[in-house]
């Protein structure tokens, strides 16, 4: 089982974006050294080799429009950014203003998301680089500068060819990632049927993977619904990939449907075997989920490999077994929520065998997107304007003091390299650029990981040319280092840096064969860096993520509310959107995860700044199980249909928005009563449901199957059950709120 889930772990990485940008981004950096080199101008190509690396910064997945612009505005500005850093070399006065304005121009393009901000870092890396270079006079500073816009251009044209050949590729990889993520955390919800299972660390692992899925839910929403949006016609691969998506999501939704209360469900079955059938029944759903991910990020068919339906009617039989062991049906009803689990997983198997169908292409041409899904209200729109970034000049924002921090970071690696006249100031730079992040917390992380990866990287190299000159040796080693360097930088850094310090310290071996000495200057270099780092985050104008949290706790809460408050007018006989759910859902989960990335975040901060940290915990496990029941009711709606509606629901749903109403006052004003959790209308719902269980032993003993009574009572009992268990976590959150964050602790920068 581990060799196979190895295989799998290999193939996944080898058909991932990760690897192809690292293998494009390779031959773009490789490819003009070894041609210059060979006509014997090593340096000039190394120079269009850097124009290269710093734009494949830009590259990051979009549509062909927002590509093909990063591009033409990266390569413009790492030409002019070379040219004028190669002109204000020799003026080191000059130079320091110079590099606190690039600095702070460049870090706040973080303002326009990933691709500005990798733009910046792309500009960054060049100035720095062009610094390493000793006397260059004007016509040399020209001619590098040059060498340096030949290489933008040529990987830009080897983005755009590539694209061409391929147009689907980024879309597959990031939908293939996107399934197997979700296998990954179906897998961690089976750990909940584990019998003894610590639930709430559970918890911990569920909620760090649904960050994780979240994001690639949402670059697989701006590869694919944008692109599809954007075109007249569509192919059948393009739909394919949309209807496997729009599964996808729905599956996740699914997935949350199965939340029950764990610790009941141990001690309820804790001597019966039928939770750990549950968990390897789960396992192999997550299988399935899995094989079909690399099968779409590779491009191929996918077939089914266990046979999901005989595997749940064993299960099925376990608890029918248990059930004919209990002697009265009100006591059968402690099997309720089994059948209901078993129920879901129907559902899903039927959705993992229609994704499997989905990936063979001649199968989609029957099949049709729903018009009514407005898909391109599913995606988020980045504006790239003056504006934005005006408006971001201020202290309130934490770009610009990031921004500013940045600049004063780097101007001291500056002088610091100059009074100690040190060989390589541009490392210094590099690290420092690098490492500095808005947050302090992965600041912290990125220099502990820079520091790992730079020691064992420089021992790596420094034992590599301790036994061999061979430079063919060394060159090949190289060659290999940048892939991995490459390939690793977004998924692992500390991988990552341990293959970029050895082939910085080739390179530098072949052109100017200094043994040990590079290793040495490069570990020194980056302690440098990286305290500058880490003290520039930690003094200048920190930004602490408790200081943030109320507003992410109010908008996650606000979040669920609404996904709530739609989910239930189904149960008024109201009619509702197909849109208007499914965007109300997608909402709650982007602020979910990134209410979870903001916790996360302040755990990796000095513990002085965990304000609160266990109850904000609590605050989030609470939000995500009140997501989880509100799927449970919206899955159950759209799936089946309300069959028997209660004038209850409409009364206990009223209360509950006016509850998270007092919940969402309490985070902002901190001293509001949680109202009285007596709500009468659940009192005439016990009574109906009690009626139904009457009526139903009634129709037992008179040897009676499937009738109205059972399915009323079935679906009266499950959506009362959801309901009860909403109410007791909101009334467990007005707890929590109690001593967590308030509003008044925001930033007082």
């Amino acid at each position: 089982m581990r060799k196979e889930q190895l295989i799998n772990d290999i193939k996944n990485f080898l058909y991932s974006y990760h690897f192809s940008n690292g293998m494009r981004t390779t031959i773009s950096v490789v490819v003009p050294s070894l041609v210059f080199a060979a006509m014997d101008q090593l340096v000039l190509g190394i120079a269009v080799s850097m124009g290269a690396l710093c734009t494949a910064l830009s590259d990051v997945p979009g549509t062909i429009i927002h590509k093909r612009n990063g591009l033409i505005i990266s390569t413009i500005l790492i030409f002019f950014t070379a040219l004028i850093t190669g002109l204000l070399v020799p003026y080191p006065l000059l130079m320091g203003a110079w590099i606190a304005i690039c600095c702070f121009v460049y870090a706040m393009f973080l303002v326009y998301g990933i691709r500005g901000g990798n733009i910046g870092m792309g500009c960054l890396l060049v100035m720095v680089s062009i610094l390493g270079e000793t006397n260059l006079t004007p016509s040399l500073t020209l001619l590098h500068s040059s060498m340096v816009l030949l290489g933008s251009i040529w990987y830009a044209m080897l983005a755009l060819i590539l694209w061409q050949i391929r147009p689907y590729l980024n879309v597959q990889q990031a939908l293939g990632d996107c399934i197997i993520q979700t296998a990954k955390y179906l897998e961690l919800r089976a750990k909940f049927y584990t019998p003894g299972i610590d639930v709430t660390a559970n918890y911990k692992e569920v909620l760090e993977q649904q960050v994780i899925v979240n994001e690639k839910q949402e670059n697989v929403r701006e590869l694919l619904l944008k692109r599809r949006s954007a075109q007249q016609g569509t192919t059948s691969i393009s739909k394919s990939m949309v209807l496997i998506f729009l599964d996808m999501v729905d599956m996740q939704e699914q997935i949350m449907a199965s939340q029950t209360d764990y610790n009941a469900l141990q001690n309820d079955f804790k001597d019966q075997d039928v939770l750990d059938k549950f968990h390897d029944l789960i396992l192999e759903f997550a299988q399935e989920l899995r094989n079909i991910g690399l099968a779409v990020a590779s491009g191929q068919r996918s077939l089914p490999k266990a046979n999901l339906k005989y595997e749940m009617e064993k299960v099925k039989t376990v608890i029918s077994d248990i059930t004919l062991q209990l002697p009265t049906l009100k006591e059968r009803t402690k099997t309720i929520p089994l059948t209901n689990i078993l129920q879901n997983l129907q559902d899903m198997a039927q959705r993992i065998y229609n994704l499997h169908r989905l990936t063979r292409l001649e199968r989609v041409k029957e099949e049709v997107i729903d018009p009514k899904l407005e898909l391109s209200k599913f995606t988020t729109r980045q504006k790239y304007d003056v504006e934005t970034f005006r408006n971001n000049l201020t202290f309130q924002s934490h770009i610009f003091r990031h921004a500013i921090r940045v600049s004063i970071a780097t101007v001291a690696g500056y002088a610091l390299g100059m009074i100690w006249h040190l060989d390589r100031v541009y490392w210094i730079l590099l690290t420092t650029i690098v490492i500095l992040k808005p947050g302090f917390g992965l600041t912290r992380s990125r220099s502990i990981q820079r520091v790992i990866g730079t020691i064992t990287g420089a021992v790596f190299a420094a034992i590599l040319l301790h036994f061999t000159e061979n430079n063919t040796v060394i060159f090949i080693t190289m060659l290999l280092c940048i892939l991995g360097a490459y390939s690793f930088m977004s998924i692992h850094y500390t991988v990552s840096v341990f293959f970029v310090t050895p082939f910085i310290i080739f390179l530098l071996h072949l052109l100017h064969p200094a043994d040990l000495y590079n290793a040495t200057q490069r570990v020194l270099d980056t302690f440098i860096g990286g305290s500058l780092a880490f003290f520039a985050n930690m003094l200048l104008w920190p930004a602490w993520e408790h200081n943030f949290l109320p507003d992410y706790m109010t908008k996650m809460l606000q979040a669920n509310r609404k996904y709530f408050e739609t989910v239930m007018r189904t149960y008024s006989n109201e009619q509702v959107s197909v849109t208007d759910f499914k965007l109300a859902r997608k909402e709650t989960y982007v602020e979910s995860a990134n209410m979870m990335s903001a916790f996360q975040r302040m755990l990796s901060e000095p513990k002085s700044k965990q304000k609160r940290a266990s109850q904000v915990y609590h605050y989030v496990v609470l939000n995500h199980a009140l997501t989880s029941h509100t799927a449970t009711l919206g899955a159950y709606s759209m799936n089946h249909g309300v069959q028997f509606p209660r004038p209850e629901y409409r009364e206990i749903t009223d209360f509950l928005l006016n509850y998270m109403n007092q919940l969402l006052l309490m985070i902002t004003q901190g001293d509001v009563a949680a109202p009285s959790t007596h709500v009468h209308a659940f009192d005439r719902l016990d009574a109906h449901l009690e009626d139904l269980v009457t009526a139903r032993q009634q129709e037992i003993n008179e040897g009676k199957g499937p009738t109205p009574t059972r399915d009323e009572m079935l679906e009266t009992k499950q959506v009362r059950d959801q309901l009860r268990a909403i109410l007791s976590i909101v009334r467990d959150m007005a707890k929590a709120l109690s001593n967590a964050p308030k509003a008044e602790e925001e930033v007082k920068a």
